[in-house]
């Protein structure tokens, strides 16, 4: 199984610009427990005007058992990530699941813009949302609702098939925004999960290719579609 999740970087630098940040990146830290050095760095591994790859690099500490017991022990762990440019709108696409993806994503800012907040999360309008969903009902398996307004209620769910022509979907409308889908993708085939925040997760045995090719060909689309309505939305409230 992959996990990533689908960033928004808020700035107009260029990738040039981004790469050589994050190439000369690298910092070390103590362990408050163990006092060990861990180290955290970014490797880029290609770019150009539209699309960059790269590696980072993580220490961890670990307890390895002996004959004394536990001792500290330090194991670097490495997580792909992919930066597209499309539309004019910069994305990132962390392949880690979502606490570690988040936590990275901060990092990520901090390295090349100093604070955090220029990785956003990418959100998908509930509306755009329950549009790609009609339109891979064949494929759908799996909805889950949030924002319930019944009293002690926070999620609903369904599973089955033909989810959309059920009397408890129709209801579950009523009461909640569709947060969760699981569908075939159609742009590469595979089984995924997708949250409105844009948490992915393939199911299937797809590639590393695979989910990153559905996380920009596929919902990479859904985000800049909410993203221009919303601007539509505010330029019609302030007219």
């Amino acid at each position: 199984m992959l996990a990533g999740k689908l960033f928004k970087i808020n700035t107009d630098q260029s990738l040039a610009f981004i790469a050589d940040k994050l190439s000369s990146f690298k910092i070390t830290r103590e362990d408050e427990e163990t006092h060990v050095q861990l180290n955290f760095e970014f490797s880029v591994n290609t770019y150009d005007d539209n699309s960059l790859d790269g590696i980072i690099y993580y220490d961890r500490v670990i307890k390895v058992g002996t004959k004394e017991g536990f001792k500290p022990e330090v194991s670097t762990m490495k997580v792909q990530f992919f930066i597209r440019k499309i539309q004019g709108y910069n994305f990132l696409f962390i392949l880690a699941k979502k606490p570690l993806a988040n936590y990275l994503a901060n990092e990520f800012s901090k390295a090349v813009f100093i604070r955090p907040g220029f990785v956003v999360e990418a959100r998908i309008d509930p509306n755009i949302f329950l549009d790609y969903y009609n339109k891979s009902l064949e494929e759908t398996r799996v909805a889950y609702f949030d924002q319930i307004d019944i009293p002690n209620v926070n999620v609903l769910a369904l599973y089955g098939d033909a989810l959309s022509q059920t009397d408890l979907f129709k209801m579950y409308q009523e009461h909640g925004l569709l947060w969760y889908i699981v569908v075939r993708a159609k742009s590469i085939s595979q089984i995924i999960g997708l949250t409105r925040n844009c948490v992915i997760t393939m199911f299937s045995k797809g590639t590393v290719e695979d989910i990153v090719k559905y996380a920009f060909d596929e919902v990479a689309p859904l985000v800049i579609e909410s993203l221009q309505k919303n601007k539509q939305e505010k330029e019609n409230n302030t007219a």
